[in-house]
């Protein structure tokens, strides 16, 4: 009878001791409370990081792509001041809107200062001809980021596409003879790439560059005072009616 029941305790034991080993196991691989929340929430965020770099890259190979094709609507411009005095260098952009093409700039490269600038020239990144479009519409209030002009020309067939959807600013694109900016991130812009065209991550026009403090004039600004100009008989080539 004692033989029996200390092989009967042994065996409560054995059960007692098995029940706490898988127990602790089962706590070791599967925390429980708040570290394993806190590790749960940790992971949701790296995949949610992860994913977003993981656009993030899908779209700069997009801009990378199509760099050539994207630098070939940026242009260099100058102008002579109205009675005399330097030229005036800046950059320009072609914009594509409504099939019609249009060259974009800064509209205090038109007017500064008092300053009223004329005989504008123009020449793309890519081609060494200059063109000397007519100039239909400007504004140069950069205090409320409504700082833009609008030319035409025939030989303008290229352009940046407006994004309609995502209008935060990611790129800025430059001209080459400038020696300023060829392509860099919008938060980097510096003094002197006014007229430059300010692109979303997927590489599509949402403004243009008007100062070096992270403000720039909505492209909006520009196709809005386009469709106000064609409705009121502006023709989109350009010509007053």
């Amino acid at each position: 009878m004692m033989m029996k029941r200390k092989i009967t305790f042994f065996y409560i034991v054995l059960i007692i001791a098995f029940t706490l080993l898988i127990t602790g196991c089962k706590n070791s691989l599967f925390p429980v409370g708040p570290d394993n929340q806190d590790l749960e929430s940790d992971i949701s965020r790296l995949e949610t990081e992860f994913d977003v770099k993981n656009q993030q890259i899908k779209e700069f190979g997009i801009i990378i792509k199509n760099f050539n094709l994207l630098s070939s609507t940026v242009y260099y411009g100058t102008a002579e001041p109205v009675g005399g005095g330097p030229k005036k260098n800046f950059t320009a952009f072609g914009m594509m809107y409504k099939d019609e093409y249009y060259l974009i700039t800064a509209g205090h490269c038109i007017e500064y200062d008092g300053i009223e600038y004329t005989d504008f020239g123009f020449k793309s990144n890519l081609s060494g001809i200059w063109v000397y479009p007519e100039l239909i519409d400007y504004n140069n209030d950069s205090a409320n980021n409504n700082d833009y002009a609008i030319f035409k020309h025939h030989s303008v067939g290229r352009g940046l596409i407006v994004d309609e959807t995502d209008k935060e600013p990611v790129y800025v694109l430059g001209n080459i003879n400038r020696k300023i900016n060829i392509f860099k991130r919008f938060s980097d812009a510096v003094e002197g790439e006014s007229g430059s065209p300010v692109l979303s991550s997927k590489g599509r026009l949402v403004g243009i560059t008007i100062k070096n403090n992270g403000q720039f004039t909505p492209i909006k600004a520009v196709t809005d005072a386009l469709d106000k100009l064609i409705s009121t008989g502006i023709e989109p080539g350009g010509k007053n009616n």
